[in-house]
């Protein structure tokens, strides 16, 4: 059963408009709705994707289909897109952040993370390590770069209409902020670091600002990015473009963080989270940008620096994150963009080589929206 969430008599009326759009879209006489051809963003070569139309996908038991209105664009995604990710291969439609609707109206966001739910791990609840995990937009599933997605109804969250898109798409992302404090448990009143200023960056500084950091360090190498850490909070940032950057922000660290995020993942940056780290202190890798890289760890060693890696996001998580975004504490829409699915390649070559100042990416992918 889909999570339940209080909708008001007005969003209840918005929602019956909805629902005759949706089943307008999803039926027609005589045939069978999965028998349809939907629109989808397919990956068809390193740095290239084209629109395609695909069958729409069958429901299995227990499977809802979902109407998707905005598809995010993930950091993972620009890894597919550009050729770097072993996991996904031309044929495949991205994607696995969402908003959307179910067929009766219900706006909803979705857990893309599945799990069997009866192995050791999922048992533990640890699902986001379970021994045959999926993840939309992954292998061999098709993602949300489509006008129509299939999950569990376990795996989807009603959202109320006060919540809009530009947050609601962030529940994801921020999922996996709120699994990587939770497995640090980092002490009151910390120092933190945090090395890459991207979407998990920023959502990093955003959180930590509510448990307790109290003084932020964020460096990277785009200068529009660290101006807008230093309005998310952060105490200092560094740009790493030249030679004497590293220097700053190694004195600027002084003794050292007591936590240091990599949520870059590329080798010179996986080096600066161990370099920015105090003796006693905790890196934690979160980015997975390169495969293998270089540290040096004799120094680590004498440091006895404690390493922690933080992968994806269980169903608490995700909960967590959800009402986070609710109660209005996390916000990026100031830097969030919206394209349409048809300028998916546009999108996608902006995000990997000239960002700006944004954030988050949000391909709109049904036809209008109102939120």
């Amino acid at each position: 059963m889909v999570n339940d969430f209080y909708i008001s008599d007005r969003a209840s009326l918005a929602r019956s408009k909805s629902v005759k759009k949706i089943n307008k879209a999803m039926s027609s006489p005589g045939v069978l709705p999965y028998t349809q051809p939907m629109r989808a963003l397919v990956y068809t070569a390193p740095g290239k994707v084209e629109m395609e139309d695909r069958p729409r996908p069958m429901l299995q038991s227990g499977d809802e289909e979902l109407a998707i209105e905005f598809a995010g664009v993930c950091g993972s995604d620009i890894s597919g897109f550009l050729g770097h990710s072993a996991l996904r291969k031309p044929g495949l439609v991205l994607g696995h952040e969402l908003v959307g609707r179910l067929r009766d109206g219900r706006r909803v966001v979705a857990n893309p993370l599945l799990s069997c739910g009866h192995c050791p791990a999922c048992l533990s609840g640890t699902q986001n390590l379970c021994e045959s995990w999926k993840l939309l937009g992954l292998g061999t599933t098709p993602g949300t770069f489509a006008e129509y997605v299939a999950l569990p109804s376990t795996q989807i969250y009603e959202v109320p209409d006060s919540l809009t898109s530009e947050q609601a798409i962030l529940a994801e992302p921020l999922a996996n902020v709120v699994h990587l404090f939770r497995i640090v448990s980092p002490p009151a009143f910390f120092r933190l670091a945090i090395v890459g200023a991207g979407t998990m960056g920023a959502l990093a500084v955003s959180a930590a600002m509510r448990i307790g950091a109290r003084d932020v360090l964020v460096v990277d190498v785009n200068e529009a990015r660290l101006n807008t850490m230093r309005t998310l909070g952060a105490s200092a940032t560094v740009n790493l473009t030249g030679p004497e950057g590293a220097a700053e922000a190694l004195r600027i660290a002084g003794r050292g963080y007591d936590v240091v995020i990599d949520a870059s993942g590329n080798a010179p940056a996986r080096q600066m989270a161990f370099d920015l780290c105090r003796p006693g202190g905790q890196v934690v890798l979160l980015g997975m940008g390169a495969q293998k890289s270089e540290v040096n760890f004799v120094t680590s060693i004498r440091k006895e620096h404690r390493v922690a890696m933080s992968f994806a996001y269980t169903p608490v998580d995700f909960r967590r994150s959800l009402d986070l975004l609710i109660a209005g504490e996390i916000n990026l829409t100031p830097w969030t963009v919206r394209l349409p699915l048809e300028r998916g390649q546009e999108a996608l070559e902006k995000m990997s080589h000239n960002p700006g100042v944004s954030l988050k990416l949000m391909l709109q992918v049904a036809a209008s929206s109102t939120n």
